[in-house]
């Protein structure tokens, strides 16, 4: 798998999905990358997510071409990440997004907006803010991106999801699964 390879820390396309489209194939393709790190709470968040996605009964089989989406755990990768999400016909990112919000509340933004906004994202290095504008930068930009998180309630030592954010989990997961299956029925895809 591209990811496992590449970043050692991913954990690749969806299963069956062989890698999913590649560039130049001509089939649409969409990503959903989950950032953050595993062993700081809260901050586990993406990748927890993409880990639900990955289940082969998960929410990718009622898309239209689940064979399509790729969900990768970028972890705290960083530009290694942009080979992976160049030039997508979707991006959804999930990541923590501290908007000075409640603990919990989820929050699912533009792209673009968030480019122009000052949102910081995760405690990681290199978050979704940076990797979307270096792919602004290179003319690399996925046709439609949604950066889709929770406020989180602490990002320390810890493998667990605090009840505020993990109670918000489900309704995250099905915003995720909404613009993945909008941009299939608009590209056509599966039909």
């Amino acid at each position: 798998m591209v990811a496992d390879v590449m970043l050692g820390t991913g954990t690749g396309p969806h299963p069956g999905t062989g890698g999913g489209p590649r560039p130049g194939d001509g089939a649409s393709r969409y990503v959903v990358l989950g950032l953050g790190n595993r062993i700081q709470g809260d901050e586990a968040l993406g990748a927890l997510v993409v880990e639900a996605l990955e289940r082969p009964d998960g929410p990718f089989a009622g898309l239209p071409d689940p064979g399509a989406v790729e969900a990768i755990d970028g972890g705290t990768v960083g530009l290694a990440l942009l080979p992976l999400i160049e030039g997508l016909d979707g991006l959804v990112v999930v990541d923590l997004i501290d908007g000075g919000l409640e603990p919990g509340t989820l929050q699912d933004l533009d792209g673009l907006l968030l480019l122009r906004r000052d949102i910081v994202m995760g405690v990681h290095d290199l978050g979704a803010t940076e990797l979307l504008a270096t792919l602004q930068l290179m003319g690399s930009m996925p046709r439609r991106v949604r950066v889709v998180g929770i406020q989180p309630m602490r990002v320390s030592l810890g493998t667990e999801l605090t009840p505020e954010v993990a109670a918000v989990v489900p309704a995250l997961i099905a915003a995720v699964v909404g613009h993945l299956r909008d941009w299939q029925t608009e590209d056509g895809s599966g039909g």
